[in-house]
């Protein structure tokens, strides 16, 4: 009797679990307008909060002035990275056509080769197709969604300045000085190594010549918060430009290599010594975590996805009755010392 209580507890409770599972995810993509800005804001406030105690603590700083030099140092910072991101997009912009009279040239190579197999393809109507592409409307676009970029991106600093003037609570509990440790130890190093990688694979697309070598070093930085798949697409991105840059394979191959062993080095030898088993996912895990994320917040959801599961994974370690849920999470629910 007992037996049969306690499988039925069991099963209630999984149903329940994925009840609410399903009405979370319902709620945050009804909310997605509101939620993205503040849990990105919630984040940068993470990622600030050790400049502001290192402000605060050994500087002597009063805290309000630590919370605005800390957001004007942001502020430069994207003062400085985008006008260098806009120059790269111009640059582009401007050999579009010389780019693509090198795809045609390219298009009639690949058509001559697959008539040699009796593959008959119209020229004309890719010819006419490509010729005819709206550079200026595509460019017009990117404009008008960094405008809407822009604009959220000062609801982000507005939310994160109230996050950040928002009074620390001292008296809190063992376990949530330990949850709050923990997270802003993953936020920020993913950040810093995110950023080595980033600014490191830049410069060296910028001292190979590569065109839009800033753009790429900043999708470098972006990307490499997504887990494995991530630095695959990252590595992968340029080789197009590069291709139709560049003539001498030579250049082809170290646009590959030099960002790859970047990304090894980085990736699979300093943030696992860097981590260590704390913030441990399962590849499975972080693939479904995509795909949910993605699902509930699009493109946004899919860069926060690693950092968004390993936070839950983070806070439901500390507690018996969520534990089962974070060994899952990191893949080891099978062990028998957990």
């Amino acid at each position: 009797m007992n037996q049969s209580n306690l499988e039925n507890n069991k099963f209630i409770t999984a149903s329940l679990l994925i009840i609410a599972l399903v009405a979370v995810a319902f709620t945050l993509n009804f909310t997605k307008p509101i939620m993205i800005p503040f849990v990105m804001a919630l984040l940068i406030r993470i990622l600030i909060d050790p400049i502001i105690d290192f402000q605060t603590t050994n500087l002597r700083v009063h805290r309000i002035i630590a919370v605005f030099v800390s957001l004007i140092l942001i502020v430069i910072l994207f003062i400085i990275i985008v006008p260098f991101i806009i120059g790269s997009v111009g640059t582009f912009l401007e050999s579009a056509d010389d780019y693509n009279a090198k795809v045609l040239v390219l298009i009639d190579y690949i058509i001559n080769q697959l008539s040699a197999y009796d593959v008959e393809i119209d020229r004309e109507v890719i010819r006419n197709t490509l010729t005819t592409l709206p550079f200026l409307d595509w460019a017009s676009t990117i404009l008008s969604n960094s405008a809407n970029f822009i604009s959220k991106f000062v609801l982000v600093v507005i939310m994160t300045l109230f996050l950040l003037l928002g009074k620390k609570n001292v008296n809190t509990s063992n376990e949530w000085n330990e949850i709050i440790f923990n997270v802003k130890k993953y936020i920020f190093t993913k950040f810093i190594t995110s950023s080595a990688t980033g600014v490191l694979a830049g410069l060296i697309y910028w001292f190979l010549g590569i065109e839009l070598a800033f753009i790429f070093g900043t999708l470098t930085f972006i990307l490499n918060f997504i887990p494995v798949f991530g630095s695959v697409i990252a590595v992968l991105i340029p080789i197009p430009v590069a291709f139709l840059q560049f003539q001498d394979p030579t250049f082809f191959v170290l646009i590959i290599l030099l960002p790859a062993i970047v990304h090894i080095i980085i990736g699979n030898i300093i943030e696992p010594k860097i981590f260590g088993e704390t913030f441990g996912l399962h590849p499975i895990t972080v693939i479904l975590s995509l795909i949910f994320w993605g699902m509930i917040w699009g493109i946004i959801g899919v860069l926060l996805a690693a950092p968004l599961t390993a936070i839950i994974k983070i806070s439901f370690e500390k507690f018996e009755t969520t534990k089962p849920i974070s060994l899952f999470l990191e893949g080891k629910i099978h062990l028998k010392n957990n």
